[in-house]
């Protein structure tokens, strides 16, 4: 019994090494990146179609400018403006109410360090875009849309939320540095607790 607590010394040592003693604070299965970016898109197709130019039954002109996302978009305003019996047609031989153009100025997705756990990434994915009207050789701009979305994840939870097939819905991951404790101290615990462990040894075979 004398050495139990040397024993149970090992233990706390091992317990310790393994960093068992920090706080997890990362959800549990948290969202892609595309799924992040898609719910952003459906927020700004839904501010578009209820601007207070538009028109219900209108046939319109559309056009979005280039960029990775703009399949996305454009989908969805297709879906939502058909719910809302508009029209859309790019036959410059038709007549329309008016045109619309959409910028994707940037869709955004940041992997930040966090401070307090190297575990940890503060994950930001960020959705700006502007539009404008034209009519009759008249430009009206429409309120812009910037809008963001932050959490924090795992380290580990990057590979699963990081959509590499879809360039704008990824990003580089900053590299892991070792803390203080990592880089100095765990060494000298894992030291001290293996010498620990021989000087127990030999005791144990002496006596």
């Amino acid at each position: 019994m004398k050495y139990l607590k040397y024993i149970l010394l090992i233990l706390i040592i091992s317990f310790i090494i393994k960093g068992n003693f920090l706080l997890a604070v990362d959800s549990i299965s948290p969202k892609t990146n595309f799924e992040i970016i898609d719910s952003l898109l459906n927020n700004y197709t839904d501010k578009f179609c209820n601007n207070q130019f538009l028109q219900k039954g209108e046939i319109i002109r559309l056009e979005i400018t280039s960029h990775p996302a703009r399949w996305l978009l454009m989908d969805k305003l297709l879906r939502e403006l058909a719910h809302d019996s508009c029209a859309i047609s790019n036959d410059s031989t038709k007549n329309v109410s008016c045109s619309y153009e959409i910028n994707i100025n940037n869709i955004l997705v940041k992997y930040l360090k966090n401070n307090l756990s190297q575990d940890s990434l503060d994950r930001e994915i960020v959705v700006h875009i502007s539009a404008s009207r034209l009519n009759n050789d008249k430009i009206v701009p429409l309120e812009e849309f910037k809008s963001s979305f932050t959490d924090r994840i795992a380290r580990d939870n990057v590979v699963s939320v990081d959509s590499k097939q879809y360039d704008f819905a990824s990003s580089p991951v900053p590299l892991r540095e070792k803390t203080f404790f990592e880089e100095i101290v765990q060494p000298v615990i894992l030291i001290a607790s293996t010498v620990v462990a021989v000087v127990l040894l030999f005791t144990v075979r002496s006596n």
